[in-house]
């Protein structure tokens, strides 16, 4: 079993290795700038990767369930994808589906290259090799050895499951409540075989949806999506249905889709958690570590003007790691994007704010937030999940959508912009995870939309055009044209004289 598992894997390798991707991997974002280093071996968060390996081991206890994880340990497409085939609604293979299996198959091998610099960069070590215990998969010691050679930071097939669920989801947008819901399972499975802590999955998530970003900038890319639609729609009868709003009179903000169009959340998240356990555990320690954070002058002064919601936020807070002054008036057709995207995302929140009504930690704790003058606002308005930090993550994948050259400071600030939430005590840290991954099932929604498409194009022209830079192929950076005096770090925050290591500065990265 385990020679023909072997000689199964070596083919699948060779297959992908006669793929090109869309980009290379110098093109892509580095992860390792665009999100923060898995958790040291002290603190809450490693506390929180402990208690939820002991979960996954509970969970080891359920035959069927752990079926799935073991099935999803399998690391080939062929299987990736059948684990999709029920959800997506259609059988997908390289004979009955060539062109959803050339997008898939392309698409997964080029934000597949993301991972390797991470895992390699932080060699963490993962679960089962920590603790001296068998994964759930163990057959034989040299299949523990493969696996404990790589780095366990991200995980890759958490890596791979994500970004499947958002690029079938836009292909068969109708069904991706379900689709995404799997995907997100995929992850959980990597904790319930014991291969990655909690920490690993949650980075690849966002690692994938950065990726996917990326991918959206390939005219490859697109003219594959459409095709592999295409295919869809004639091997299911079903086609995509163009959004309702785009017959209605409009008046300031242009909805690229109606609340009721767009995915719901409570279909593929989980809910937030109870007061009790593992995950409200974490919620409260983070909630503290919000509270340390304020000591940090800068920090809490970042975390104040973050919570002032709107796109003018986000166009002065952008502005540096974007490399261009966004506003209104200067950059028109930016702007444009930015209200009416973020906006639209921002109605996925609306139903599961009311659904769950959650109190928010300042409510909770009896405590004054860090900006006491909204809490009376923000008391009769459900804190899972985030809407400022959905905001904050559909803006930078949004923006690094129109400059990817500087993709990775964009999506640190985009982070950046939901800590600050915690920092502030409006929010817990669950609901700021959950917001992202709202975000990227929001953001892939709305690229069915073709008003959606033509602003795009027309706010990378724009962009373009004032910076003398076309998106595609990574270009070099472009100076910093406001507040060019500061210097930051990678992750956003003002550099001071005492740091050490890659700042950015007038839009360039140097070490200091």
């Amino acid at each position: 079993m385990l020679v023909a598992a072997a000689m199964m894997a070596a083919m699948n390798v060779k297959a992908q290795e006669e793929v090109t991707p869309y980009f290379t991997n110098d093109e892509l974002p580095r992860l390792i700038h665009c999100l923060p280093a898995p958790p040291d071996t002290v603190g809450a968060e490693f506390y929180y990767d402990v208690m939820q390996y002991m979960w996954g081991k509970e969970q080891r206890l359920d035959p069927e369930r752990a079926a799935i994880a073991r099935r999803d340990a399998v690391m080939t497409y062929e299987n990736l994808l059948a684990e999709f085939n029920v959800p997506f609604g259609l059988t997908i293979s390289k004979t009955e589906t060539p062109e959803i299996w050339k997008l898939m198959e392309t698409s997964l091998e080029t934000v597949n290259q993301m991972r390797v610099e991470p895992k390699k960069f932080y060699a963490r070590r993962r679960p089962f090799v920590r603790f001296h215990e068998h994964i759930l998969t163990y057959q034989a010691e040299e299949d523990e050895e493969e696996v404990a050679r790589g780095g366990s930071y991200p995980s890759g097939h958490t890596f791979r499951g994500w970004a499947a669920a958002l690029l079938l989801s836009e292909i068969a947008p109708s069904r991706a409540d379900t689709i995404l819901a799997r995907g997100y399972m995929y992850g959980e499975s990597r904790v319930i075989v014991g291969a990655h802590w909690q920490s690993d999955v949650d980075a690849a998530r966002l690692g994938a949806s950065i990726g996917y970003m990326r991918l959206q900038t390939s005219a490859d890319f697109q003219e594959q999506m459409k095709k592999a639609q295409a295919e869809y729609a004639e091997k299911t009868g079903v086609a995509i249905v163009p959004s309702a709003s785009d017959n209605m009179e409009r008046e300031g903000c242009d909805y690229y889709y109606l609340r009721s169009e767009m995915p719901d959340m409570r279909k593929f998240l989980p809910a937030p958690p109870d007061t009790i356990g593992n995950k409200f555990s974490r919620d409260i320690m983070r909630y503290m570590w919000g509270k340390t954070m304020r000591l940090n002058e800068e920090r809490a002064d970042i975390a104040k003007r973050d919570a002032v919601y709107g796109v003018d936020c986000i166009c002065q807070e952008f502005s540096e790691p974007f490399g261009l002054p966004l506003s209104k008036e200067g950059t028109p057709e930016i702007y444009k994007l930015l209200l009416d995207a973020t906006s639209t995302c921002d109605s996925i929140c609306y139903e599961p704010k009311k659904f769950y009504m959650r109190k928010r930690p300042f409510m909770r704790m009896q405590e004054q937030s860090l900006t006491p003058e909204y809490e009376e606002e923000l008391s009769h308005n459900g804190s899972y999940p985030s809407g400022h930090t959905l905001l904050g993550w559909s803006s930078g994948l949004l923006l690094s959508e129109i400059n990817p050259a500087n993709a990775d400071t964009l999506m640190a600030r985009g982070h950046m912009y939901g800590e600050s939430r915690v920092i502030v005590g409006a929010h817990w840290q669950s609901d700021v995870d959950a917001a992202r991954l709202a975000a990227c099932a929001a953001y892939g929604k709305i690229h069915n939309s073709a008003r959606f498409q033509e602003q795009m194009k027309k706010a990378q022209e724009e962009f373009a055009r004032l910076s003398g830079q076309a998106v595609g192929i990574r270009p070099v950076t472009v100076p910093v044209q406001t507040r060019s005096d500061r210097v930051y770090r990678l992750d956003g925050t003002p550099a001071t004289e005492e740091t050490r290591g890659i700042v950015i500065e007038e839009g360039q990265k140097r070490f200091k």
